[in-house]
């Protein structure tokens, strides 16, 4: 087993794959559930080729890539995610606030001959 500054190159790529994995969080709750082992997987996959290949450099390349697809595509989907639940209870209250204007008017128009 290959040693750097006296730790196993194993023990990078767990605690590399531990990270990513922990990470996932950050994406939207559908696609981490149907797809979060096999992203843990290919970037498992991807890590130890890439150190094998390159070291250090090769590692740090997959971990540049995992952050820009976080940023591009993991954050935005998982703002979009909690974004329809605020649209949601935005658009219901707006709702009930019309209704209540609403059947304020329509009992206004319906007692101006009560005398009230």
């Amino acid at each position: 087993m290959t040693h750097v500054n006296g730790n196993s190159v194993s023990a990078v790529l767990e605690v590399s794959r531990k990270v990513y994995a922990t990470s996932l969080v950050l994406y939207p709750t559908g696609l981490r559930r149907e797809f979060g082992a096999e992203m843990v997987e290919v970037f498992d996959e991807q890590v130890s080729e890439a150190y094998s290949r390159s070291g250090f450099p090769g590692l740090l390349r997959v971990w540049f890539s995992a952050i820009r697809e976080c940023v591009t595509i993991a954050l935005p989907g998982r703002l979009a995610e909690r974004m329809v639940p605020i649209v949601a209870v935005t658009a219901a209250l707006a709702l009930m606030v019309w209704f209540s204007g609403y059947i304020g008017y329509v009992m206004e128009t319906a007692c101006r001959g009560c005398g009230h």
